[in-house]
């Protein structure tokens, strides 16, 4: 069986045994008819000095882990599937996971863009009650289903989701024959498969190959959309460089992912409808590295409040107090950002992968990768040696580099450039030492901010 399939249909093969291990889990925790079950109010505590826990959570990355732990305080027990020095993305739930999410009140993640097995993962863990948060406040058209077909609460999903994406979405794209945001989207999945490991660069050329070529075969000899015909232009160049042997797949996949950006962006200047106003459903385009922006991460901070709320109403005084005080902390790290990196010489920064559009974009820099926003692909010759020639151009002497990903790519590129490495974290997850130390969200950024700086060169 290939691990593309497995990836893809494990959680639905493994739904008929776990929901028998479910069952008969809560057949032997049931209490008997001799002794009554306690009502709601009795078995939830208040919010005395340690108190057991009123709610059971689980999470995924480390940021949304932490800004749970904070928010919850006493009356939530706080789990995340994704342990310290495991790399976030290539993580995939185990029939115990899906268990733990079975068996929770609350399931906070950050947003599909990121952790595309959430999906599956709710819809096998068989729960009809699990209130699921996509802290992330970005655009998605996925729709969470329990086993039964029925719909989880998605905090922001409901929201921003489902009303603008299941809704709008397909509906738009079949009703005003928009073939180019079709071409953009289908050609996003692939990337985002090949991002995600299910298939190589070299399968995810081939498919792309394919999709433009069935369209341009059902369009042939009358393709009257200009922006469609540029961008089946471009994507033909790319892939017809791979084939030549001048770029490798790898390359080939970068150069296409920019492609599909700039005509993604290009839809936006225009005032196309399926773009603002509907969702972008484009989610391997999506930085979903939100956190590393605190203003945006205090919007995670407010989704995480409101559905643990949602879960228990007898403690949303107290997630309310615990959620001020860790916004406040947000906002001053927020300050903190701006007055450091206020007068800086250089604005550009080499980082080992993209994960940091949202914390540039809030502080007036560029960043330029060593891989893009996922570390599954590795990047080609050539994408270094652009790099390369970049740093020089630049007058680059820093290249920034997280703790849990390919370290020798940077010190090679540092060694070609005699550059430095300083530490740039993009906290998807924790190594073992960072954990055991005690590092936090907060610890973390001033080390961040302290790279920046020395990187940007700032006063």
């Amino acid at each position: 069986m290939s691990r593309r399939f497995f990836k893809r249909y494990a959680p639905m093969l493994m739904l008929p045994l776990l929901l028998i291990v479910i069952a008969c889990t809560s057949e032997v925790s049931s209490p008997t008819s001799e002794v009554p079950a306690p009502t709601s109010e009795v078995s939830k505590p208040s919010a005395e000095p340690n108190a057991k826990p009123v709610i059971d959570v689980v999470t995924t990355i480390y940021p949304v882990t932490y800004f749970a732990e904070r928010v919850g305080g006493d009356r939530a027990n706080v789990e995340s599937l994704i342990k310290a020095g495991v790399d976030a993305h290539d993580f995939e739930p185990t029939p115990s996971d899906i268990i733990k999410i079975s068996n929770a009140d609350v399931l906070v993640y950050n947003h599909p863009a990121f952790e595309s097995w959430v999906v599956d993962a709710v819809s096998t863990s068989g729960s009809e009650s699990l209130i699921v948060v996509k802290s992330a406040d970005l655009p998605e058209d996925i729709e969470f289903k329990d086993a039964h077909g029925h719909a989880h609460g998605d905090e922001h999903g409901d929201e921003h989701g489902d009303e603008h994406g299941d809704e709008h979405g397909d509906e738009h794209g079949d009703e005003h024959g928009d073939e180019e945001a079709a071409l953009v989207k289908s050609v996003s999945h692939v990337i985002e498969e090949v991002e995600h490991g299910d298939i190589t660069a070299e399968q995810g050329i081939s498919e792309i190959e394919n999709l433009v070529h069935v369209l341009e075969d059902t369009h042939e000899g009358h393709v009257d959309d200009e922006h469609l015909d540029e961008l089946l232009e471009e994507l033909e160049k790319v892939i017809g460089h791979v084939e030549a042997g001048e770029i490798d797949a790898g390359d080939g996949i970068e150069e296409i992912e920019t492609i599909i950006g700039a005509h993604h962006h290009e839809e936006d200047r225009h005032g196309d409808e399926h773009g603002d106003e509907h969702g972008d459903e484009h989610e391997t385009l999506l930085d979903p590295h939100v956190w590393l922006n605190p203003v945006e991460a205090v919007e995670q901070v407010r989704a995480i409040q409101a559905a643990f709320t949602n879960a228990d109403q007898a403690g949303a005084s107290a997630y309310a107090e615990n959620a001020n005080v860790l916004i406040a902390e947000l906002l001053a790290i927020d300050k903190k950002f701006i007055d450091g990196l206020e007068s800086c010489a250089l604005d550009h920064v080499i980082v080992s992968h993209e994960a940091y559009g949202h914390m540039a974009e809030r502080y007036g820099f560029e960043q330029i990768g060593l891989s893009g926003l996922s570390t599954e692909v590795e990047p080609g010759p050539q994408r270094i040696a652009k790099i390369i020639d970049e740093i020089k151009i630049l007058g680059v002497n820093h290249v920034l580099q997280e703790p849990i990903g390919n370290q020798k790519l940077a010190e090679s590129v540092a060694a070609d450039t005699n550059t430095e490495v300083l530490p740039f974290h993009p906290m998807e997850s924790l190594t073992p030492e960072e954990f055991d130390s005690g590092e936090t969200y907060f610890s973390i950024m001033d080390e961040n901010l302290k790279s920046l700086r020395a990187a940007l060169r700032c006063e």
